[in-house]
């Protein structure tokens, strides 16, 4: 008997293989079957057998151009994220990403636009207050299976409640922010203070003493003010509100709370301080206290890196205290929180989703994910994940973040509702309104109060 064997080669294009599925053709595939055939001589008798040996398909993915919204729009803190997603395209040699970043006064403009013009972003990165809106107006894609896996093993309670609306988990926690008293040690000890104000009658005090005037014209402020921006404007003061026993809406969502006796002695703590000329709404941004311009500022964590970076008298000069009380209540501080989700319309729902994974998984074990090293390096904010909260613990233990996951213990989550942007507006309107003395206190809360039941009513 004698034998002999060689090898077959067949390449069959994928496109024959989907034609029949009646799909659309992609980028073919190439399918190597090898053969072996076998040649039997037996006297005057040649018989030849084929035997299947082995089947390879490799597939090659199709092009893929992802869209990515921000509001991480200054320079500082689009560079690091770019190169998180050249790495993932660097992985991914089939998906390109375009990444667009603007300011977060712009991002809600920018996010209605685009949906009006039908260009929307195929991934966006929101705050979660305008959820509720986005998920009723059918924006919102919902995730898919392994996401919703991953996201309920791996957050805190608070933070899937922070991102679930009428019972649907609608995206990935990615950041923590508090708001907390902020406060330049220097100037305090120069005014004779070896600790902050713990109760709002300390914090008026500590305001007008830290203020310096020249010609009657305020040139350090006790406190920073931040009009113009409205979680700059309503967060300090809902923190207050919390931290004096009032509340801002009833828990079912009936009325508006915040035009109460607790609400009207914080805003009356604005305008006393205003009429005093120990607060000038003109010095009225983050960057003030950053610069010196002001003493103190009630202000989330978020912008840390630029206090490191830039603050006048030396990042261990910064100091964080609790929530001022009304002396009897307990300091509360007022807890927002962003997330990331895919657009409903986006074709590329699928590897969109891949994407924001990735972005929110632990690179190795024990590692952090690509999203909690960008929070913890170029924000300064506190990532929601809890093994990058472990991960990243030699970043979160300096005094200032100390003070910020301390908070979290007893920091109350923003409410989360249909309307509550307009109901926040309304409110941002009315206390800058009797901030700049067009109304007295009692009107500002009262004028809000019946804004915000209207919108309330409109979206039971």
């Amino acid at each position: 008997m004698k034998s002999m064997r060689f090898v077959l080669y067949l390449v069959v294009l994928s496109a024959m293989i989907l034609a029949a599925a009646c799909g659309p053709a992609p980028t073919p595939q190439i399918i190597e079957k090898v053969v072996e055939k076998t040649t039997i001589v037996e006297s005057t008798r040649v018989v030849e057998v084929e035997v299947p040996v082995q089947v390879q398909v490799t597939e090659v993915p199709q092009p893929v151009k992802l869209t990515m919204l921000t509001h991480w729009g200054e320079e500082s803190l689009m560079k690091p994220m770019q190169a998180k997603l050249d790495e993932y395209m660097a992985l991914n040699p089939h998906v390109t990403i375009e990444y667009q970043a603007v300011t977060f006064d712009q991002l809600l403009p920018k996010i209605a636009t685009a949906r009006a013009a039908g260009i929307s972003p195929d991934i966006y990165h929101f705050y979660n207050l305008w959820m509720p809106d986005f998920a009723k107006g059918g924006m919102l894609a919902v995730p898919p299976p392994d996401v919703l896996e991953d996201i309920k093993a791996n957050y805190t309670p608070g933070s899937l409640q922070a991102v679930t609306y009428a019972d649907t988990i609608w995206g990935y926690p990615t950041e923590i922010n508090t708001y907390q008293l902020v406060y330049n040690k220097k100037m305090l000890k120069d005014a004779g203070y070896d600790k902050p104000p713990a109760t709002l009658a300390e914090l008026t005090e500590y305001t007008c003493k830290l203020t310096k005037s020249s010609g009657g014209k305020v040139e350090v402020t006790g406190m920073a003010l931040m009009p113009g921006w409205d979680s700059g404007v309503v967060h300090p003061f809902l923190s207050l509100l919390w931290s004096a026993g009032g509340q801002y809406v009833a828990d079912d969502l009936s009325a508006a709370l915040f035009d109460s006796p607790e609400g009207l002695s914080v805003l009356k703590y604005y305008t006393d301080m205003i009429t005093q000329k120990c607060i000038d709404p003109a010095i009225g941004s983050f960057n003030d206290f950053v610069t010196g311009k002001a003493a103190m500022i009630i202000m989330a964590n978020w912008f840390r890196s630029t206090l490191q970076a830039s603050f006048v008298d030396g990042y261990e000069n910064v100091g964080v205290a609790q929530i001022p009380t009304s002396g009897s209540g307990t300091p509360t501080a007022l807890q927002y929180n962003w997330l990331w989700g895919v657009d409903n319309g986006s074709p590329n729902r699928d590897e969109a989703w891949k994407l924001v994974k990735w972005l929110n998984t632990p690179t190795a074990e024990g590692q952090a994910s690509p999203m909690g090293d960008y929070l913890t390096s170029a924000l300064g904010a506190i990532p929601s994940r809890t093994s990058d909260q472990v991960a990243l613990k030699d970043r979160l233990s300096d005094e200032f973040m100390t003070a910020y996951v301390a908070s979290a213990a007893t920091a109350k989550p923003e409410p989360v509702y249909a309307g509550g942007q307009e109901v926040k507006t309304a409110l941002q309107t009315e206390v800058e309104a009797a901030w700049y003395g067009k109304k007295t206190p009692e009107d500002a809360l009262k004028t809000a109060a019946e804004e915000a039941n209207r919108i309330l009513g409109e979206n039971k």
